[in-house]
């Protein structure tokens, strides 16, 4: 292997984490984003679950929330279905 066969796969290297990097920590910070909405969640928070359902959290657990969704329904969703919290 000669010297330029390495600096090819150097740079290789160099492109690939420059590509990468700003990938992973979007995702990350996502991620964190995410964890801290299903932190803060509360009983009377309006939601709207990744599948486009709207809500009022009516009591909290661990992994799940009750959500009423209408006078006379309501429905356990796990945390991680919540798209978002209009607060």
């Amino acid at each position: 292997m000669g010297t330029g066969t390495v600096q090819v796969i150097i740079i290789y290297i160099v492109i690939m984490g420059i590509i990468i990097l700003p990938q992973i920590l979007t995702n990350r910070k996502k991620k964190q984003k995410q964890q801290a909405m299903m932190d803060s969640l509360q009983t009377g928070d309006k939601i709207i679950t990744i599948g486009g359902i709207h809500g009022t959290v009516v009591t909290v657990s661990e992994d799940t929330a009750d959500v009423r969704i209408d006078k006379n329904v309501k429905m356990t969703i796990a945390k991680t279905a919540i798209a978002n919290v209009i607060k």
